[in-house]
């Protein structure tokens, strides 16, 4: 298992590696010109950055900060639990 700064250390391509191997997809939400996919990874969270459109990651990050994870809250469905 690594933490999120041994991940964030990691190449584009292993961070990649990584997320499809060991990622869970959680919820998506638009910035600018991104659709940015929040996954959760051995404890915590990463942010991958896609271009629309051309199916191109632009940036792979690990989220550090619980106000990028509230950015996510409105589009996070939770209905499932209560019924």
């Amino acid at each position: 298992m690594i933490t999120s700064i041994d991940f964030q250390n990691l190449t584009e391509d292993l961070k990649s590696y990584v997320l499809l191997n060991n990622g869970q997809h959680v919820a998506e939400r638009t910035y600018g010109i991104y659709s940015i996919q929040l996954y959760a990874v051995y404890g915590f969270f990463v942010e991958v950055y896609y271009l629309p459109g051309s199916d191109e990651i632009d940036q792979i990050v690990a989220v550090n900060s619980s106000e990028i994870l509230d950015l996510y809250l409105d589009n996070i469905n939770i209905t499932d639990i209560y019924m």
